[in-house]
């Protein structure tokens, strides 16, 4: 039974607090957790500012995700509006800002996609060391060898990141491609990441290179890419990487393998419902542990067939 006023005294076991609360005395003991509230961040190029506002409301928005980033805490919210943004080097959000969300939308507040890419970096647009994070609605424009869209756990153990609803694209010479769309790094930087719902097209070397574990890659479109699906031997096991549901054509030339499942690797990878075509070779079996099971596969777009195998 609930009370209003003050309460005072010991008390032990679990207690909700449905109300504001004050802590005159401060707040002493172990496991003592307080959340800060949550903050939106606004960045809009297109505002008609000549400056950099608070980024606070989309009167006053940063100019620059880079601002609007450096600014960001725990659990906070970025929206970026509409139109291209050329940072001047990579952003990287850090292991203190757990939780942030980063969405490509219009000034009305409706989904688009944004273009995102560095200007002066020759390594990763966004490289993520942080838990929780999401990101969605922006296109990574991956215009130069050596950069690429999003680097997950590069320097911080990153567990259950988001990816969905954004595009990765690059150009179509050979000096204008990227190296690859999303990067999961070795099992002990990047747990249970979700990447779902986005667009590849054209990187140099995969659209997805994982060396995680527990990931799970479902209801992607992958175009002309060298590999679509990298998973690679790393120090340690991946087991639990499932990949699910994706659509995955290869260049006419060039596309060596659709999905490649590393040799001798360690753990568990499930990988069904797949649609893969014009690769050299559309999945490699190495895995020690995994299982292969309703994909359909063909050398070129017309004719396919299903592959049923527990190598």
């Amino acid at each position: 039974m609930g009370r209003d006023g003050v309460v005072s005294g010991v008390y032990t076991g679990d207690r909700k607090f449905t109300g504001r609360c004050n802590f005159t005395g401060g707040l002493l003991g172990a496991g003592v957790q307080v959340m800060r509230n949550a903050q939106i961040w606004y960045v809009d190029k297109n505002s008609g500012l000549s400056a950099s506002g608070d980024g606070l409301s989309w009167d006053t928005a940063f100019l620059t995700l880079t601002e609007a980033v450096a600014a960001a805490g725990a659990y906070d919210t970025i929206f970026m509006g509409r139109g291209y943004y050329q940072e001047a080097a990579t952003i990287e959000i850090v292991s203190t800002q757990r939780g942030l969300k980063i969405f490509g939308v219009t000034t009305g507040g409706v989904p688009t996609s944004n273009g995102l890419s560095s200007a002066t970096s020759a390594d990763d647009i966004l490289i993520i060391n942080a838990d929780d994070v999401e990101i969605a609605g922006i296109t990574f424009w991956c215009l130069t060898n050596g950069k690429n869209g999003i680097d997950i756990g590069e320097d911080y153990d990153g567990y259950s990141n988001w990816i969905h609803d954004c595009c990765f694209l690059t150009g179509n010479a050979d000096n204008d491609k990227g190296e690859y769309g999303i990067k999961l790094n070795n099992t002990d930087d990047c747990v249970g990441t979700l990447i779902e719902n986005n667009f590849f097209y054209f990187m140099s070397t995969a659209a997805i290179v994982s060396a995680a574990t527990r990931c799970t890659i479902r209801n992607n479109i992958i175009y002309s890419n060298s590999i679509g699906i990298d998973v690679e031997n790393a120090a340690g096991t991946f087991a639990g990487t499932t990949i699910l549901d994706n659509y995955i054509l290869g260049r006419a030339s060039g596309s060596t393998v659709g999905i490649k499942l590393a040799e001798t690797s360690e753990g568990y990878v499930f990988v069904a419902n797949n649609i893969i075509t014009n690769f050299n070779t559309n999945i490699t079996a190495n895995m020690c542990e995994s299982s292969i099971v309703n994909n359909q596969t063909a050398a070129d777009a017309a004719t396919y067939k299903q592959v049923d195998a527990t190598p």
